[in-house]
């Protein structure tokens, strides 16, 4: 079973959104741009306890009850092979022909004025355009018979939600448990007989008969008795924690170590549905009350090791992605209207052992709006601290740099250019000599803008070349200098910015005085001295770098990329 799309109308802030969706899903974005409220239109489709309450006008597009309320969700089920397609065709029969691999599920609520509400309807088939509606008991439909929702909400209650499942988590259907059961009657009896013969008890009896007996003179009198029983035998169990090698208990009263036990319990949950219905996990905000290393074991468990087959996950975290793989990324946005992008994002094979360090990064950037990826770490101090210079919230605004650390910029450019994020890159001249060949260089600088901005043939930048001198520092500029107006063209069309040189030499075309003067105790040649242990070097000239001084890199021709991710 693969999950396709689901298309929502008219639907509290969705006026019209179709959404690609495979099996492990992740929705984020900005606050009130309706994460929540998509979880909501699965859940009013599949969660007959959401469903049976029905739409108010509060829950219908600008409360325009004029339109019907529309959630179609669309589900491949061409592998015959699998089980979770059977059970979904066990049921919808002669609504689908063996010959159509895809089921269309449709909710549709038109609003009652006179009952100031909008009853749900639900229907299926093979066909959008034939589809039967699903046979209906009460709040039950057949729908319900095949899946089963587990929502989880970012502040469940343990101990209440706990109680709730006690009799499913807790029984009792070992052989020895009826002998049990009656020595639990009995010890109860004694309970109760022991309860009420304490002499609190009794003396309220004796004192309370005839006091009614001042109201209706029978000859009657006033009895206490417990009524402790085992239909209430888990009324006040509830979970503890035991420290291995000690006898101690301790309540879960961390908040992070209650949110752990509720997925452990939604898990068992799960296992005992999984044989007859198809579990579909629905969570909010995971990292709510989790350390930042219970994030990252969440992380594992949820794209590693979960048996979730079908999550669709809303987060604000960079670490709950940590681990994300064969995940599809959806980006909710409002730009004048709620709109949305998406992209299956899986870790390419030669990055599976670099998964964390290309996560990483990226999991940070899909939460901006403008990403400026740069070469290295040397770059994002340097860029981090004239970007504050002149725009203090730039990370509130939604800008972020993101250092590719020697992996392929393209890799992320994809991602975030599907995402509808923009990207804005940085890079160096880059020359590597050719083995064989005297004096010729790759041009690696200028072929990596080939493969970002898609040049090829005539319009292409040449890939080698002869040099017949040994300074490659002037050769890169003479490089640079005969391809100004087209890297030009370039910056403005495509947002790539190649360095003249490198980050360092670069930097001394804009400020050498002012790298003569910081680092003037030190060395005479403050470019190689920048060049060697780059980023700690680098954070010790950002330390004595005035605004001033900031303001000239950041408006200077070499560093335009700054004011580019910089412009509203």
């Amino acid at each position: 079973m693969q999950f396709e799309t689901i298309q929502i109308r008219n639907f509290r802030n969705f006026k019209d959104i179709k959404i690609k969706l495979s099996n492990k899903n992740v929705f984020f974005g900005m606050n009130d741009v309706g994460k929540t409220n998509f979880l909501f239109a699965l859940r009013f489709v599949f969660d007959k306890s959401i469903r049976k309450n029905g739409f108010s006008n509060s829950d219908f597009y600008n409360k325009d009850t004029s339109s019907p309320i529309e959630i179609i969700v669309k589900i491949n089920i061409k592998d015959i092979n699998d089980e979770d397609n059977a059970k979904i065709r066990s049921r919808i029969k002669g609504n689908i022909r063996s010959s159509q691999d895809s089921v269309y599920i449709k909710l549709e609520a038109i609003y009652n004025e006179s009952e100031m509400s909008a009853d749900p309807i639900l229907y299926w088939g093979g066909d959008l355009s034939e589809l039967g509606e699903i046979r209906t008991r009460g709040y039950t439909t057949d729908l319900d018979s095949i899946f089963n929702v587990f929502y989880i909400n970012a502040y469940v209650d343990l101990y209440r939600f706990f109680k709730k499942n006690a009799t499913t988590l807790l029984k009792n259907d070992d052989k020895s448990d009826a002998l049990k059961m009656e020595e639990i009657r009995n010890t109860i009896d004694v309970l109760n007989n022991k309860i009420s013969s304490l002499s609190g008890i009794k003396k309220f009896e004796k004192e309370v008969s005839p006091q009614y007996q001042l109201y209706r003179n029978d000859s009657i009198e006033i009895k206490v008795k417990s009524e402790i029983a085992v239909n209430g035998l888990y009324e006040n169990v509830i979970p503890y924690i035991r420290q291995e090698g000690t006898d101690n208990l301790y309540p879960t009263s961390g908040e992070g170590r209650k949110k752990l036990l509720v997925y452990s319990i939604y898990g068992l949950l799960a296992e005992n549905e999984e044989a007859t219905k198809i579990n579909l996990f629905l969570i909010e905000e995971p990292e709510n009350h989790l350390h930042r290393a219970l994030q990252l074991s969440l992380s594992r468990y949820l794209f590693n090791e979960s048996d979730s087959k079908y999550l669709f996950l809303t987060t604000h975290s960079s670490l709950i992605l940590a681990e994300m793989d064969q995940v599809n990324l959806v980006r909710i946005y409002n730009s004048n209207k709620i709109n949305s992008a998406s992209i299956f994002y899986e870790v390419p094979k030669e990055y599976k052992n670099l998964r964390l360090k290309l996560n990483k990064e990226l999991s940070e950037a899909i939460f901006a709006d403008r990403v400026l990826l740069v070469e290295g770490p040397s770059e994002e101090v340097l860029f981090s601290r004239v970007l504050r210079a002149v725009n203090p919230c730039y990370e509130i605004q939604g800008i972020y740099i993101l250092p590719v650390l020697g992996i392929n910029f393209k890799r992320y450019i994809d991602i975030l250019h599907a995402l509808n994020i923009c990207c804005i890159v940085k890079t160096d001249n880059d020359l590597r000599g050719i083995k064989g060949k005297a004096k010729t260089y790759s041009l690696l600088g200028l072929t990596r803008i080939n493969d970002l901005a898609g040049l090829s043939g005539d319009s292409a930048f040449e890939s080698q070349r002869k040099f017949e001198t040994a300074d490659m520092v002037k050769a890169k500029r003479e490089i640079y200098d005969e391809n100004k107006v087209k890297l030009d063209e370039i910056r403005d069309k495509n947002k790539i910015f190649l360095s003249r040189v490198s980050l360092e030499e670069d930097l001394d075309e804009a400020i050498h005085d002012i790298l003569d003067k910081c680092f003037s105790n030190v060395t005479d040649d403050p470019v190689e001295y920048l060049k060697n242990s780059k980023k700690y070097h680098m954070v010790e000239l950002v330390k004595k770098l005035t605004d001033d001084d900031c303001k000239k890199i950041y408006y200077h021709y070499n560093f335009a990329c700054l004011k580019e991710i910089n412009r509203w």
